[in-house]
Parts: structure tokens; C-alpha cells; sequence
């Protein structure tokens, strides 16, 4: 299910970007995800999965992986695996880009709203907002790390885990990180944006809402960023953020109906959220008309 939304997802940027008439900033360069020894099953584990599918991934040597990018230290990595289609998408460009969308549909957006899901009878009644009640026959709860505390709310269970990601801005270099590199051993991951700046990040699981950044970080990330890419050693940090998400119990995205009435989840989606949200908000529509969706019927 989650090659078949990420294949569908990568068709629907193209086709969003020029309906909102939007530049999303995606760019195909090259997806490459790298192992030490002990985790090097994991990885061909993997390949192997994703080219029954049909994706065509490969295997490589660390050798391989220093023809792609000629300043990654082939010593620190044992096994790899290369997707030529993959790349990066940056987030906020198709926030916006399908925020104007969906107002040009004549869709209202309240930015910043606090909202909170009404339920009576084990029915949804709407949602309640400083501005006043709405109604509605579906409450869709997409709340990503509070998506835990909406379902509360409304009476049901859900115990997703909440996973944290603190992320850096490195100072600018002529761009020359043409794939985005991920390192799963290490929890870490570094791609470079079309300015030069090298943004990179690790993620770690969390205990309830947390989004500080720590000098912990920055020093972990410091250390594992300049084993992987020497060459980043003596580069100045611009600026450092945090951020949450959840992930389902099952590494799944919650998608679909409750045992309360008009109550729906689309959530769990973990760092998969921009490879995948777009075609799993279509496949929950799908599903919210009637029609076969891969939700369900």
C-alpha cells in the first residue's frame, strides 16, 4: 500500500503544481539510503520488497555511492541502495502551493484556529472555534502529533508514538549534494537546497509534545554530518528548529473510519508524510464518497 501512495504521490505533484499554478519545489535528483554493516539486511531486505514492486531501486556498493557524490566518506557506510526518481519536495512551497489550490475552489481556510471536535451520542456534531460552532458530517482528524489528543476528544483511542526531528541549516556552498542521503543506521539524513544551504537532520522517538532544540543535537549531528562529508567540517550553523510528528504503532498510516460516527483518521504517517499525504488524502476522499479506495470499500 505505501509503494502504491508513494508512486501515485510523486504523480500528483506534478499535476498539483501546475493546476494551483505553484512551484512545489520538488526536485528528482536521486534518493540514496545508506547502512553500516549491521544494518545492511535491512537495506537489501528492502530493495529486494520495492523491486517486486516494481520501483526500481538498486543495490549499491559503497564505491557506487562515491561516483554518485564524490566527497561521502566510502568508509563509513557498508551497504547502500539508489533510487533515481526519489529527491526532495520541500515542505512549505506545497503547503502554500495547495493552500492557494483549494481556495481558488472556494475552500476556507482558518489559519491558527484552535478547534475542538463535538460529539454527541457517539455522532459528530462538527467543530467548535472562537468564531463559533461548524458543522459538519465529517471531522477528518490530520493533526499529526496532536492527532492523539483530537482523538481523545472525541472519545476514541488511537496511541500513536510521538517522534521528534531537530534539523540545521548549514551555511551556503555551491550546490553540489545532488541526492538526498539518509543514513538509517545513524538516524541521520542531509540533502542540499538549490540556495547551497546543506539542511540535514536526526530523528529520535519522544515522550508527549516537545519541540526545543537542544546543543545535544548539534553536536551529534555535528560529529555524524562531518564522518559522513568531511568537507562540511568548519561551516557555520545558520539556524536550528525542531519538529514532531506521530507514527502509528504498525509504521502504517491510520486512514479511515471509527467507531464514532463521522469521526475519521488520516494519521500515523511518521516521516513518510510528503512522500505519501497527498495520494492518501485523495484515496480518504475516495473513500468518504463511496467509491474503492485502498482504505477500504
Amino acid at each position: 500500500m505505501l509503494v502504491k501512495l508513494a508512486t501515485r504521490n510523486l504523480k500528483l505533484y506534478d499535476n498539483l503544481q501546475a493546476e494551483a499554478g505553484f512551484n512545489f519545489l520538488l526536485r528528482k535528483s536521486g534518493y540514496v539510503k545508506i547502512a553500516k554493516e549491521e544494518d545492511a539486511e535491512v537495506i537489501e531486505r528492502e530493495t529486494r520488497f520495492l523491486r517486486k514492486q516494481g520501483v526500481e531501486v538498486e543495490l549499491m556498493q559503497p564505491e557506487d555511492v562515491g561516483l554518485l557524490f564524490p566527497d561521502i566518506n566510502v568508509e563509513a557506510f557498508s551497504a547502500a541502495s539508489y533510487f533515481a526518481d526519489g529527491g526532495v519536495v520541500f515542505p512549505w512551497p506545497v503547503i502554500w502551493g495547495l493552500a492557494k489550490g483549494c481556495r481558488k475552489l472556494g475552500v476556507r481556510i482558518y489559519d491558527y484556529t484552535p478547534a475542538n471536535v463535538v460529539v454527541e451520542n457517539r455522532k459528530v456534531k462538527g467543530v467548535k472555534t472562537p468564531e463559533g460552532f461548524h458543522r459538519a458530517d465529517y471531522v477528518i482528524n490530520a493533526a499529526g502529533a496532536w492527532s492523539n489528543e483530537v482523538s481523545r476528544e472525541a472519545g476514541v483511542d488511537l496511541n500513536n508514538r510521538i517522534v521528534r526531528e531537530e534539523i540545521c541549516v548549514i551555511e551556503s556552498l555551491k550546490p553540489y549534494i545532488d541526492p538526498y542521503i539518509i543514513d538509517i543506521s545513524r538516524g541521520l539524513y542531509v540533502s542540499q537546497s538549490m540556495r547551497g544551504e546543506i539542511v540535514g537532520g536526526i530523528v529520535g522517538e519522544v515522550n508527549g509534545i516537545n519541540m526545543k532544540s537542544s546543543l545535544d543535537f548539534l553536536v551529534r549531528y555535528a560529529r555524524s554530518v562531518t564522518q559522513l562529508i568531511p568537507k562540511l567540517r568548519g561551516l557555520s550553523v545558520l539556524r536550528q528548529w525542531a519538529g514532531i510528528y506521530d507514527v502509528s504503532r504498525d509504521n502504517r498510516p491510520v486512514a479511515g473510519f471509527t467507531n464514532v460516527e463521522g469521526f475519521v483518521q488520516l494519521n500515523g504517517f511518521g516521516r513518510q508524510g510528503m512522500s505519501i499525504g497527498v495520494a492518501a488524502g485523495e484515496e480518504l476522499a475516495k473513500l468518504l464518497f463511496g467509491k474503492r479506495s485502498l482504505f477500504g470499500d
